[in-house]
């Protein structure tokens, strides 16, 4: 019994750990106890800030053919008619489109690494189909379900489902956030607009 206690203490403590809610004793230096415990902070909310916004990204990606075709007051047969008048309207130095064009590939860079993350999630020995989803039923999908209707289809109780869902978004970040220094600004420069 007294074991049990020793797992579940052991569990809470990693878990506030990875969220940074208290230091790293194994760091011995302070100052870099401190930055590890608010990198991880951040990164785990980040991830679910990303998550969170997940469908939102989407619908404005798919928005933003038919946004672009009223500004320029011509409909687009197709996709590559759209390219190349975008083409032609950056050429002639169209500088909000140019700006709008970087915007979405950005956004659509946040997309693809998040679609990643999820598949590493998904291919998570044990429990990944599970943790994917969580995730996918919470965050991805196009149904919007309340928190007794995700219990249902994931035949979970509440407290467990938080467990899981906590363990998923601390995979999810781990792939996240080990990308190059570049890409991580594209990120958070998506990021800052959506807190705002």
């Amino acid at each position: 019994m007294k074991e049990n206690k020793n797992i579940s203490a052991e569990t809470v403590m990693n878990v506030l750990l990875k969220r940074g809610y208290i230091a790293d004793q194994r760091i011995a230096n302070e100052k870099a106890r401190a930055a590890s415990k608010e990198k991880q902070r951040k990164t785990y909310h980040n991830t679910e800030l990303l998550l969170k916004n997940y469908r939102t990204i989407s619908w404005m990606l798919e928005c933003f053919p038919s946004t672009i075709a009223e500004e320029l007051d011509k409909p687009f047969e197709s996709t590559d008619e759209m390219i190349e008048k975008l083409d032609v309207e950056m050429t002639f130095g169209n500088r909000k489109l140019e700006n709008r064009m970087e915007s979405v590939k950005k956004t659509r860079l946040v997309l693809g690494r998040i679609n990643d993350a999820l598949t590493v999630l998904k291919k998570k020995p044990e429990d990944g189909e599970r943790l994917y989803e969580l995730i996918y039923l919470t965050y991805i999908s196009a149904d919007v379900l309340n928190h007794n209707e995700l219990l249902y289809r994931l035949n979970l109780s509440s407290r467990h489902y938080y467990r899981l869902r906590e363990q998923a978004i601390a995979v999810i970040s781990l792939r996240l956030w080990a990308a190059p220094n570049s890409e991580t600004d594209a990120w958070l420069e998506v990021l800052s607009a959506l807190e705002e």
